[in-house]
């Protein structure tokens, strides 16, 4: 009996080892993740993965297959019902407002608190802004969510050749010195080039933006006052107006390139002495690795922060996937774990990126060619080390997101915080009006075209199309969302 009982218990030990191995030896969950790009996959990117879902198996069983897409792709993916569990989203690119009333986001309310790693990365302005009729369907990352836009110089022509003195602060009309000295120097190039979509960020601190394709918004100039939820289209707007005056006043004199309007892109590094972009006092760094050149900043815009500012980069859950809770894991994994979050940026240590003293990072010749993401869409762009400047005249700011965050506290608020208009109502008159946009904005941003001539003639194509029937409809929605 007592040889029978010690087979059983052996038995009995066994199995427990086996059922424990198995265990340990689970295959992780795999998950879809659409990821945004302008071009391609990076060439080094099937490395990388590999070494992220190593760690992301081990540390939370989870692995993921990231299939980057561009604007196309990722439309024909969303409407042919491609199956995903994790998807970058913004109102540029996948858009946001669109996939939640076509219910293809999860709603995340009842997960949040799951992860207080990831909610406590993540300010409650931020929260505000990505809820549609008070839910979340979105993660914000946290990055520039305010809206401050800034010239971008050329140091070694304006500061060494030219003279100037260093200006945090030119406004938009102020530039036009910059244009004039280059243009004297050398009459046959251009100072501002651009390809058709005009001035990198130009519009975004003009008008919150309700639905910048059809041009609707609330005029930051009028917050404050009794006309600050009055949904206007921008082509009423003065602020908006005006600029677009002074951008054809610069194509007139010859500072933007006479083929802006036909230009399909214009990468930085071979763009002017003069370019914008929308960023946070410490995003010189960021350009000047771009450009390849020594630069620094001025800022013209800003800051205002919005419901459309903050969501300028998002990451969501698929309301059909099948691991909700993974997806979550991975996604608090990217916004909070310094090395994970390196690797998705830089690519391997030591082969795409070196360490430096100071905490920052300096991409390699291989990393700068071979692991070209979009940063801001994989996650926090606050996560992880910086990546440091190739000129000793651009320093990097090691607080710099401290300061950013800090200064947001005093960015003007939109009164519309949180509100997102649901266009299913009119969208026949959308779809026309968002057309005759698309015919006249090429040549209108690029200051190709005269605004005083074009705008009149775009407002009564816009209003036979439908304008005003939006713009009633989206007032009386931001209405009863404010309580009026």
């Amino acid at each position: 009996m007592k040889k029978i009982l010690s087979l059983v218990l052996a038995l009995a030990m066994v199995l427990s080892v086996c059922s424990f191995a198995a265990a340990e030896a689970k295959e992780p969950v795999h998950l879809v993740w659409f990821m945004y790009t302008a071009s391609e996959t990076p060439i080094d990117w099937p490395e990388v993965e590999e070494a992220l879902n190593a760690y992301s198996a081990e540390k939370i069983g989870v692995t993921c297959e990231y299939k980057y897409m561009d604007e196309t792709q990722v439309a024909l993916a969303m409407n042919t019902g491609e199956y995903f569990d994790i998807a970058f989203t913004c109102d540029w690119w996948n858009d946001y407002a669109t996939n939640v009333a076509a219910g293809m986001f999860l709603n995340l309310n009842d997960y949040i608190d799951k992860y207080p790693a990831l909610k406590d990365s993540i300010v409650d302005k931020a929260w505000e802004g990505v809820k549609v009729n008070g839910d979340i369907y979105a993660i914000p990352h946290m990055k520039d969510i305010g809206y401050e836009v800034f010239w971008i110089l050329n140091s070694d022509y304006f500061l060494n050749q030219k003279g100037f003195e260093k200006d945090q602060y030119i406004t938009f009309e102020g530039i036009e010195p910059y244009f004039e000295a280059y243009k004297a120097d050398y009459p046959d190039d251009y100072p501002f080039k651009m390809s058709y979509g005009g001035i990198t960020s130009w519009q975004n601190a003009l008008a919150d933006w309700l639905n910048m394709d059809i041009l609707i918004g609330l005029d930051w100039e009028a917050q404050g006052t009794d006309e600050e939820t009055k949904v206007k289209s921008a082509l009423e707007i003065p602020a908006w107006k005006n600029r677009l005056k002074k951008i054809h006043e610069w194509y007139e004199k010859g500072y933007i390139n006479p083929d802006a309007a036909v230009t399909e892109s214009m990468p930085r590094a071979q763009a002017g002495v003069v370019q914008s972009g929308q960023g946070w006092f410490g995003a010189e760094t960021v350009w000047a690795n771009v450009i390849k050149k020594p630069i620094y900043i001025s800022r013209y815009d800003g800051p205002y922060m919005s419901t459309s500012s903050i969501r300028g980069s998002m990451t969501a859950v698929s309301s059909t996937s099948e691991h909700p809770e993974e997806a979550l894991k991975l996604i608090e994994l990217m916004n909070t774990d310094p090395w994970y979050r390196e690797t998705a940026r830089y690519g391997i240590e030591g082969k795409h990126y070196v360490r430096n003293e100071d905490g920052t990072v300096t991409r390699t010749e291989l990393g700068a060619s071979n692991m070209g993401v979009q940063a801001y869409a994989q996650g926090h762009y606050t996560v992880g080390a910086l990546e440091a400047s190739p000129f000793p005249e651009v320093p990097t700011d090691i607080d710099q997101w401290t300061k950013t965050m800090a200064n947001y506290e005093n960015a003007t608020l939109s009164a519309a915080m949180g509100f997102t208009p649901d266009l299913s109502k009119v969208e026949n008159e959308n779809l026309a009006v968002k057309s005759v946009i698309e015919e006249y904005k090429r040549e209108l941003f690029t200051g190709t075209s005269d605004p005083e001539v074009v705008i009149p003639e775009m407002l009564d194509r816009m209003n036979e199309a439908g304008l005003q029937t939006i713009i009633t409809e989206v007032q009386a929605q931001l209405d009863a969302f404010l309580g009026k």
